[in-house]
């Protein structure tokens, strides 16, 4: 069944599409309840989306059907007709809608509907919501978000920090980087190797790079090899990065006093992992005796752990003269002590001063990233598997970017 209705100046004045204007409307609701809005020229001049020259040479025109927004619960579509163009600049194409991009069967509007559908539900909830497939969800949100990303243009970063994410298992990665001064995303790029940076600073441009002055990083020799190829800046690692180092060397000792230890022993050790890798400060009271029990009878556990929380003291240190002379102290008491497993972190941090150094100068660290790692985790449960990896990248950009 089919009405012909007609419309108010109200109706005309809300759904407004330059260019055009509303010549008529349709009804169905025999199946489903679908609305079409019939659009006609209001203006004859067709401008070349090349030169912006006015096109009077004209090779023909195609109807288009394109979804819109609902109507009161209708399903809602737009048709019009779209001119190909002959423009004197040499230009062969179609005319440029600004309502709906080249190709699509959706509006602008109605891509925006979606997409932000798709911030706070999975493409698979959005897609049920709208009723669509959840491909045509997942490839309508894409295309919003590639068609509204300003990339790098706008953007002059003077500390950045740079981390890598796993996306998928079997050492798959992305690689993250952010403004640490303004709290966003600035770009991400698939892999993990010095070709993925090199392409964010080539993007960016060499003018913007030499604004860089600080480059947060993990100790990872390809991002390092990049930042010192392309900028000046002082390449600064992750406090936690080296906090890190110290707690799997500490775990390790623990794993090897447990296995030489007497079944008697071994009961103490059980259950006391996260305990002995906890900052001292953060253990709970009533937590703080079982502890010290434990360390009172391992001698090696006990030494270990006291050079652990040596050098995450020195980490929190914040004069760098002060910060230098304790590190330097602390390596000598690793030598002292003998523990093997110490003498890795020592000569990891002596292979990688420079940047450690520089975290005491700067006090920058990549901290910040957990939050956007969280986030990202959000963004990989809301996604319907997410084997688009394009489509991930861009979604991190759209949440966590500028």
């Amino acid at each position: 069944m089919s009405k012909r209705c007609k419309y108010s100046m109200v109706f005309s004045t809300v759904y407004n599409f330059p260019g055009f204007k509303i010549v008529g409307l349709s009804v169905m609701t025999m199946l489903v309840g679908m609305v079409v809005i019939q659009l006609g020229r209001s203006k004859h001049k067709v401008r070349c989306p090349c030169c912006n020259r006015v096109v009077k040479r004209f090779e023909g025109s195609y109807g288009r059907l394109v979804r819109h927004l609902d109507f009161s619960g209708f399903e809602c579509y737009l048709y019009f007709e779209e001119y190909k163009l002959h423009c004197k600049c040499g230009y062969r194409g179609y005319e440029d809608v600004g309502f709906v991009r080249d190709y699509s069967n959706c509006t602008r509007a109605y891509e925006a509907y979606v997409g932000r559908l798709c911030d706070h539900m999975s493409v698979k909830e959005a897609a049920s919501f709208v009723g669509l497939d959840w491909k045509t969800v997942k490839n309508i949100d894409k295309e919003s978000i590639r068609s509204a990303l300003k990339g790098l243009s706008e953007v002059h970063p003077v500390r950045i920090g740079v981390d890598e994410i796993a996306y998928q298992k079997g050492h798959k990665y992305l690689t993250v980087v952010r403004d640490v001064d303004h709290g966003y995303v600035l770009w991400v790029g698939l892999d993990r190797k010095k070709e993925t940076l090199n392409a964010f600073f080539q993007e960016l441009g060499p003018e913007k790079c030499q604004l860089i002055k600080v480059a947060v990083m993990d100790m990872w020799d390809p991002f390092i090899a990049s930042v010192k190829e392309y900028t000046r800046a002082d390449i600064v690692f992750d406090k936690f990065h080296v906090a890190k180092k110290v707690n799997e060397a500490l775990d390790s000792i623990r794993r090897h006093e447990f296995r030489n230890a007497g079944k008697d022993e071994q009961k103490e050790f059980k259950k006391k992992r996260f305990l002995i890798l906890l900052r001292n400060e953060n253990v709970p009271p009533d937590r703080r005796e079982t502890l010290n029990s434990l360390l009172e009878k391992n001698q090696t556990l006990y030494s270990a752990y006291v050079l652990k929380e040596q050098l995450l003291s020195i980490l929190d240190e914040k004069c760098y003269d002060v910060a230098i002379r304790r590190l330097e102290t602390w390596k000598a008491n690793v030598q002292e002590s003998g523990i093997q497993e110490y003498d890795k972190v020592v000569k990891t941090i002596n292979n990688y001063l420079y940047g450690i150094h520089n975290y005491f100068k700067h006090g920058v660290t990549n901290a910040a990233s957990e939050g956007f790692n969280n986030k990202i985790g959000l963004i990989k449960r809301r996604a319907y598997g997410f084997r688009d990896i394009e489509y991930f990248m861009l979604k991190i950009i759209k949440i966590c970017g500028l």
